[in-house]
């Protein structure tokens, strides 16, 4: 509904109740992307209803595995056509195992892959650079696929986002 009221009224120079505002708005409009959706199914008509409402890009939740995103696009095309708005894909570096385990346990939306949590777990005192390894594979593999990332920083912990930048 928003989506719909950003870019058929505001960016029309109408109001809610269709009546005119001083000037047209000029938004690009976002919309979120749960590529683990515990139902892709639904994940998949509502990132529909979202484009048809007027989404000019997608920006997913953190992901830990490239085959999230080529199981999802698959689906969605399977069921719609290409998909035809940009997906922005979120990165978010680990910086310890007790971290992965609470983004998983704790934060909807985001999966860590057992084989991650385990890495990350063998890593012990080294968590913060196997997390970033971590990303810059998962970089690697998603750029070609993905029209663009953006990385999240965890808890403050700017200097990871800013090492992973420079490793690119």
């Amino acid at each position: 509904g928003l989506i719909h009221l950003v870019k058929h009224k505001f960016n029309r120079g109408l109001d809610y109740a269709d009546r005119q505002i001083s000037q047209p708005t000029n938004f690009l409009v976002g919309c979120a992307l749960n590529l683990n959706a515990p139902s892709p199914e639904r994940e998949i008509n509502l990132l529909k209803k979202k484009i048809d409402n007027g989404a000019d890009f997608a920006m997913t939740q953190p992901i830990y595995e490239a085959a999230v995103f080529d199981r999802f696009t698959a689906l969605y095309e399977e069921r719609y056509g290409a998909l035809n708005i940009p997906i922005l894909v979120s990165i978010l570096p680990l910086y310890s195992i007790k971290h992965a385990r609470f983004l998983h346990y704790e934060v909807p939306g985001i999966t860590i892959p057992p084989e991650i949590q385990a890495r990350m777990e063998r890593a012990s005192g080294k968590e913060t650079q196997e997390g970033l390894t971590i990303a810059k594979e998962l970089l690697r593999r998603i750029k070609e696929k993905a029209q663009g990332v953006y990385i999240m920083p965890p808890f403050k912990r700017y200097e990871l986002a800013a090492e992973l930048i420079e490793s690119i």
